[in-house]
């Protein structure tokens, strides 16, 4: 590639960079994101990211803006660096106790912090799917069926507030509802427009990588001022053609022949059927012979670990032994069907270590996503994992539940605004249930209740015809063939887009305002 490699330079000493550097690459390609580096050299080229950007040399952030170009700072600036992004301190909005607290749901509707978020009506802000949030969400018990991650107060993961818009326009605001009405907590995403730079700040560390909104990132490095600034290609992530990729999964911890009727539902209907099995449980003849037949319709049968335990288990080799275990059980019990490389966690935790565990083991991709734990994994887009060196994840918290079911007055509104998000983000959209046993019922009156939902369900996706339907194993491919992609700029502004040798998968990417096929 003949390029003088403009690229996103991201500057942080801090666990904030590293999640920003390879949320960054997962949109961007990793041949156009460098980091992170020390702070002090984070200036170079026009596309400069400063992670907690309070704790970065105020010098090297000022001499980004004086080169020109586009601008994001994360975290709570401090008084140094305040004006720069056209913000003040305001003591009087910081977040009080509770704000991004919300109680696990398990009889109501759902349960919501009483802190929110407020997209604006801005160009830039309207590039995010979602307008309206609460910092902290549950569906049902820790699992956000809409699919974005928690804002927390403080640490890497949350914001401290304590800051005025003083100049930079406000894309999004943070609110707290009381009583008596809603308050102002000042802003959560602003933008300011200097003659040779843009610069976006938001006041989470991590910035919004763990939901859709992270769009608006995305639509900032390649559409905003697009022919006065410079701007950067970034992948669609959907094939050519959809709009929103769907998938499902049965995570299977017992009693695997009883979702039989959910597999021939799903047959029917012509959709891809996923199940995640604990290989150490005892299965029977009608367990094997449903898996089988799930292999030779197309469908995908993951390794949900072989024991089940918590987070994996205690410590890294303990998690790539469990993994060798499970590999094994598929070699020597389901001749025939590949040995699965893909996995779902035990209790959907993902602990660093763990997930450095799988990779060991050989696992190729695990499917991560829920609000409560390890917010390290849970991924706005699906791509490479951070803190590995080619592991693939998808996030999956969409939970079609019979508890949320019933608790939501027998209605599917909030999968399908979640599945409305992914598809304004061009995004991927994944959701799950589990086998129906006599032990638990996952909330469902009878069988017959969960394949009417399921059913109708199906037939909400179809509706929208933009949605492509695919098996697990497909959909890891897909990402697979994403993260392989390099999008680079020659010089002469324009754009080399090239997929893997032999890929069978039709790719997109957008570059100002366009939607342009690799």
């Amino acid at each position: 590639m003949h390029s003088r490699a403009p690229h996103v330079l991201v500057a942080g000493d801090n666990p904030a960079a590293t999640l920003l550097t390879a949320a960054l690459c997962r949109s961007f390609t990793a041949g156009q994101v460098k980091g992170p580096v020390p702070s002090e050299t984070g200036t170079k080229g026009f596309f400069n990211v400063f992670a907690g950007c309070g704790a970065c040399s105020a010098e090297a952030v000022r001499a980004a803006v004086r080169k020109g170009g586009k601008i994001l700072l994360t975290g709570d600036p401090g008084p140094r660096l305040a004006p720069l992004p056209g913000l003040r301190i305001a003591p009087e909005l910081s977040l009080p106790p509770g704000a991004a607290s919300a109680e696990h749901c398990f009889t109501e509707p759902f349960h919501e912090s009483p802190g929110r978020i407020s997209y604006t009506g801005h160009p830039l802000a309207t590039a995010s799917p979602v307008r309206d949030r609460a910092f902290c969400r549950y569906d049902y018990a820790e699992w956000n069926n809409l699919g974005f991650g928690a804002v927390r107060a403080g640490g890497d993961f949350g914001v401290a507030g304590g800051i005025a818009a003083d100049g930079a326009a406000t894309l999004a605001a943070m609110s707290l509802k009381t009583q008596q009405g809603e308050d102002s907590l000042g802003p959560y995403l602003t933008l300011l427009d200097l003659p040779k730079a843009s610069i976006l700040w938001c006041a989470r560390p991590v910035g919004p990588l763990d939901s859709v909104e992270w769009q608006v990132v995305e639509r900032f490095f390649s559409d905003w001022r697009a022919g006065d600034l410079p701007c950067l290609p970034y992948l669609q992530q959907t094939p050519r053609g959809a709009d929103c990729a769907a998938t499902m999964r049965l995570d299977c911890d017992e009693a695997v022949a009883s979702c039989r009727d959910l597999f021939e539902l799903y047959l029917e209907e012509g959709v891809p059927f996923s199940v995640a099995l604990k290989t150490g449980q005892d299965l029977n003849s009608a367990d094997f012979a449903l898996l089988r037949a799930i292999y030779a319709s197309g469908g995908s049968i993951l390794s949900h670990s072989h024991e089940h335990a918590q987070r994996w288990g205690v410590d890294r080799e303990s998690v790539a032994l469990d993994v060798r275990r499970s590999m094994q059980w598929f070699r020597e019990n389901l001749p025939g069907v590949p040995v699965s490389r893909l996995a779902v966690s035990p209790f959907h935790s993902n602990p660093v270590y763990a997930v450095q565990g799988l990779e060991d083991a050989g696992i190729k991709g695990f499917v991560g996503g829920i609000i409560d734990y390890d917010p390290e994994f849970l991924l706005g887009r699906a791509g490479r994992a951070p803190f590995t060196e080619k592991l693939l994840s998808i996030s999956q918290q969409s939970m079609l539940h019979g508890d949320s079911y019933h608790n939501q007055g027998h209605s599917l509104a909030v999968h399908d605004l979640a599945l409305s998000f992914q598809c304004r983000a061009r995004g991927i959209f994944g959701y799950l249930d589990h086998p129906f046993s006599e032990r638990y019922q996952y909330g469902w009156d009878s069988a017959g209740q969960r394949l009417a939902a399921h059913r109708q369900f199906i037939r909400a996706m179809k509706a929208r015809e933009s949605v492509v339907f695919l098996s697990q194993e497909e959909c890891f491919s897909f990402v697979e063939a994403l993260a392989a992609a390099q999008l680079g700029i020659v010089r002469n502004g324009a754009v080399v887009a090239t997929a893997c040798s032999g890929c069978e998968w039709k790719l997109q990417y957008r570059f100002e305002g366009e939607d342009l096929e690799v």
